[in-house]
């Protein structure tokens, strides 16, 4: 078994995001690993009228307000130090991408819903992590959406 050294948990911030950090703990403590956490904040699409545009710059700062705001209010509830809280903007597959293979992380821990129907038409953030990741991924499985 691979020793860990570099543990990456990207997450929400729901409650589902918390139990994701937490496992991520348990690796990080399993192994003596370093744990960083990681949120992205994605671009959202504004419908114009007559093209899509990214939201205002203005808008844009708000929500990544919002998300650290939130993402250090999760840390706290699971006594992370926020020197180890990342909240980034962009599209997370990107991001947790990028930022695994720029820090070195060899475990990424990322959140999976079992999907069914029409939802296994969409691309979707685990599953191009899993798929795409410089590292290992421990895909955590959540509830099912509904």
């Amino acid at each position: 078994m691979a020793s860990y050294q570099h543990i990456l948990a990207a997450v929400d911030l729901d409650p589902l995001g918390e139990r994701v950090l937490r496992r991520a703990q348990d690796m990080a403590r399993l192994f003596g690993a370093r744990l960083t956490v990681l949120h992205v904040v994605e671009f959202i699409p504004m419908d114009s009228g007559d093209a899509l545009m990214i939201a205002t710059p203005d808008l844009n700062r708000q929500l990544v307000e919002q998300a650290q705001q939130q993402a250090e209010d999760l840390c706290s509830r699971c006594e992370v130090p926020r020197e180890q809280l990342m909240v980034q903007q962009g599209s997370a597959s990107a991001e947790i991408k990028r930022l695994a293979k720029e820090r070195a992380v060899d475990l990424v821990v990322i959140g999976h819903h079992p999907r069914r129907g029409l939802a296994t038409l969409f691309s979707h953030t685990d599953e191009h992590v899993v798929q795409r990741a410089p590292c290992d991924v421990l895909a955590i499985r959540l509830p099912d959406e509904t």
